[in-house]
């Protein structure tokens, strides 16, 4: 790309409709007093900020502008009940014991939603906690993301109307289907997340996407945050459709011995932005990031990473393979830090891709900031094409060269897939890609 062309993308768009959004909700929605502060100072760090752009270093292969250019503008999203119904009829199958949550344009469904009582778990509406002054819940919001300078977290912290708020008790555990349903309005959709899992708990988290009808943009941010010998395994599903526009952040803190275990998919969509931060603050505590993208068209998949050791004999893995056609672009940014204090630290990171076309890219960059020396870390990237000598065993016992081509790529990302601990999280993802590359499993 000419410098010219690079100077034209990184131009810069009106971003006086986000404050005067902000202003708006100020007026309509009463908050507590230190939420509102806590929105007050996100919306200035926004205007401080700006719009990431190609000038951004992790955003210098990604153009958002181009995106926002389509029609999506901020506003204020009100409950519409007349698609309930249509919703209901596209909805997977539920389960009696499933524990569902339904975010129809990042505001929290109650009339889909099915939250089992229990003593193991708080589960709420985000604006529940807003309103009703909720402590814990209250606390938490943008504690995590108050230091890092992201100018779209702080855009959510500003204008974040909803979202869902998961508290797992000391010794407890749930499983939750969290459906994200987009009707196809054309307002940037915030949902703010915040997820508590407390001592010696478990939470297991099956993710995926929904588009209704016509094109949609979501800035969802979550923050977790977990105690002592506690685990999360989240697998997340982006696969509803072409026009999807995804920004997905998740916000960690691991303390001693827990364990924090994440894999995207990233099937279809426009746009699908995965970004995980991870602080690891107590020794023992291991994070896990997975993540497969399989792109064609013109889609892009982003996966960004930091995973940051703050405390000695600590762990991290990242896994991320992708498999990219047509004119279709991955990115991944993996970032390893390891401080001064924190030796005896494990940190690994892989990023592999198959590109079928000659016209696919793949922009790739791990990266390791070491400052301890008794440390075990690694890092490395590769992209290659699928050789014809790679199907001649399956084409020589009779199996035709698309299927031998989509069983290579299967075996391809088939060890990102064992990584998944739940068996029936592992068969449902198995499921989807196999459908992705048209096999009978």
């Amino acid at each position: 790309m000419s410098t010219i062309e690079r100077n034209k993308m990184t131009t810069t768009i009106d971003t006086s409709l986000y404050s005067e959004l902000f202003d708006k909700l100020q007026s309509e929605i009463i908050l507590p007093s230190n939420i509102l502060q806590k929105k007050q100072n996100a919306i200035k760090q926004f205007e401080l900020l700006g719009l990431p752009n190609m000038k951004n270093e992790e955003w210098k292969n990604t153009y958002l502008a181009k995106y926002l250019k389509k029609g999506f503008q901020p506003g204020v999203v009100k409950k519409d009940s007349s698609k309930l119904e249509i919703i209901t009829e596209i909805l997977p199958p539920l389960t009696e014991n499933t524990n569902r949550i339904v975010l129809i344009d990042g505001l929290f469904s109650q009339e889909l939603s099915q939250i089992h009582s229990s003593i193991q778990f708080n589960i709420f509406s985000t604006s529940h906690c807003w309103s009703e002054n909720v402590q814990n819940a209250n606390q938490l919001f943008a504690s995590q993301t108050k230091d890092y300078k992201q100018s779209l977290t702080a855009l959510n912290t500003a204008l974040s109307q909803d979202g869902m708020f998961v508290e797992i008790v000391e010794g407890g555990s749930a499983h939750i289907e969290l459906l994200i349903v987009q009707t196809g309005i054309d307002i940037i959709s915030m949902p703010r997340n915040i997820i508590h899992v407390g001592r010696n708990a478990y939470l297991n988290i099956a993710e995926q996407y929904i588009l209704l009808e016509g094109h949609s943009m979501i800035n969802m941010v979550s923050e977790i945050f977990m105690e002592e010998n506690s685990k999360i395994e989240w697998v997340k599903i982006q696969d509803a459709g072409d026009h999807c526009h995804q920004i997905d952040s998740n916000y960690v803190s691991l303390e001693k011995n827990s364990r924090y275990h994440c894999t995207t998919l990233s099937l279809t969509g426009e746009l699908l932005r995965n970004q995980q931060y991870i602080q690891i603050n107590g020794e023992q505590a291991h994070a896990d990031l997975g993540g497969i993208y399989i792109l064609e068209a013109q889609q892009q998949a982003d996966n960004i990473i930091a995973i940051s050791h703050n405390v000695p004999n600590t762990t991290s893995n990242q896994l991320y393979k992708g498999i990219l056609d047509d004119s279709s672009s991955g990115v991944f940014n993996g970032k390893i830090i390891v401080i001064e204090d924190a030796q005896k630290t494990d940190a690994y990171q892989s990023n592999k891709n198959i590109l079928l076309s000659d016209d696919a890219a793949v922009f790739t960059r791990p990266q390791l900031e070491i400052f301890a020396d008794d440390v075990k870390c690694s890092h490395g990237a590769t992209s290659s094409q699928i050789e014809d000598y790679e199907s001649f065993y399956l084409r020589s016992r009779g199996i035709g060269k698309e299927l031998s081509k989509s069983l290579l790529m299967f075996a391809f990302v088939a060890d990102v897939i064992e990584e998944i601990e739940n068996v029936s999280l592992r068969e449902w993802v198995k499921s989807r890609i196999s459908t992705k590359l048209k096999i009978d499993l």
